[in-house]
């Protein structure tokens, strides 16, 4: 049986009596409800020039549940991968239609390819830039539907972008790269060279482009800090001896030139420090994530992945590691940890309180009494995400990761 950890944040969910969006039945979303689904093929979505002066028209294929009464629906955009140099839409076609069935509109989109020689890693970068304007332009597309003739049926609320690997990098950078993190200046030139933040590849730049969440399969930052407080959730599915994109800080040989990055694991490390609502799925004998969709893990990375949107769409979201709320709360250090895990709470309790550890499929592994602070042995747990909570004060939980 091939080993791998799902890690899911149940103590970071409350469902609330009440769904989100009126098409939350408990079903939908979250398992195939539809028999098949309708397409639109090659609609232009922007226009913009490629790194070689070549003039490219941008489309997208629409894919939506057939004979649906839903009139506000969730939308999925997925990039497909390719070094950044090849590749095309075609290629996430059965994942947006695997994702239909469940209810979602999704699309997959061409973006630009770098069509000039690769000489260093400003090339990839330059490339990068160019594809998150593209997936931007993508975006307002679909709001700017939603706004004037709605023929798609989106609920902008319910915007998400996916990505496999170098479409990962960009659906990440997309999500989390924006003007208030501290970009190296090369990448900023490049930014403001090709239309700022927003892109230059369609004119309908008076509208926003929200983003509620990520499906990043095998994708990376190139630093792992461009993850804030308040953005998008993160879902990951990553192999942690993934040797083209590490999973976590290290060399990408995602392309000819190659960069470090920050993988997977890495992002999730700091949306658990962010307090950004993440979930990752960790295995260690595929390698790359194209090997995902082609293995007997793929039923698994989709059903994960639906359960992780179907959450955020139907169910009240409360994030761990609040950092606006730490001064009131328990901190857990070393985190990353390996040998031990140290409890520190700010005030003392009048009588001992129980400390609980889970692991992520909710197994309750230690229970410990203590007024204060505590050191608990973890050298015999397997690496993975785990859990801390106070027993008799719900609102206290913290994540730690065993490395």
């Amino acid at each position: 049986m091939k080993k791998l950890f799902f890690t899911l944040l149940f103590l970071s969910v409350i469902s609330s009596a009440f769904t989100q969006i009126p098409s939350c039945d408990g079903n939908r979303y979250k398992n195939s409800v539809f028999g098949s689904v309708d397409s639109i093929v090659d609609i232009q979505y922007g226009r913009n020039y490629t790194m070689n002066d070549v003039l490219q028209n941008l489309t997208l294929n629409l894919y939506y549940p057939e004979m649906d009464t839903v009139t506000k629906r969730p939308l999925i955009i997925f990039l497909h991968g390719g070094s950044f140099v090849r590749g095309d839409k075609q290629e996430t076609r059965e994942l947006c239609t695997l994702f239909a069935l469940r209810g979602f509109v999704t699309a997959t989109i061409d973006y630009r390819l770098i069509d000039v020689t690769l000489t260093d890693s400003n090339t990839i970068f330059e490339g990068l830039v160019d594809a998150m304007s593209d997936t931007k332009a993508a975006i307002r597309f679909f709001v700017e539907d939603a706004a004037t003739l709605n023929l798609y049926k989106i609920d902008t609320n319910y915007i998400f972008i996916s990505g496999v690997s170098a479409g990962g990098i960009i659906a990440s950078h997309v999500a989390y790269l924006d003007s208030t993190d501290n970009i190296p200046a090369y990448i900023s030139n490049l930014i403001y060279a090709n239309g700022g933040f927003s892109g230059n590849s369609s004119a309908n730049t008076s509208h926003t482009t929200p983003i509620k969440g990520v499906l990043n399969y095998s994708g990376a930052l190139m630093r792992k800090d461009f993850i804030s407080t308040g953005e998008p959730a993160l879902f990951s599915a990553h192999d942690d001896g993934d040797t083209i994109v590490p999973c976590n800080h290290g060399l990408s040989y995602v392309s000819a030139c190659p960069v470090y990055c920050d993988g997977s694991c890495a992002m999730q490390q700091e949306a658990n420090l962010k307090g950004v609502y993440n979930d990752i799925f960790l295995n260690h004998t595929i390698g790359h994530c194209a090997y995902f969709f082609s293995s007997s893990l793929a039923d698994s990375v989709i059903e994960k992945s639906a359960d992780f949107l179907y959450r955020i769409i139907c169910t009240t979201i409360v994030a761990v590691n609040n950092p606006d709320h730490l001064q009131n709360k328990m901190q857990l250090t070393p985190n990353p940890a390996d040998e031990t895990i140290r409890v520190e709470f700010p005030t003392t309790f009048k009588t001992k309180e129980q400390f609980l550890l889970f692991n992520s499929m909710g197994l309750l592994l230690r229970e410990v009494e203590a007024k204060q602070s505590i050191q608990i042995n973890i050298s015999d747990l397997p690496k993975g995400l785990y859990f801390i909570h106070l027993k008799h004060h719900p609102d206290q939980t913290q994540s730690f990761i065993k490395l």
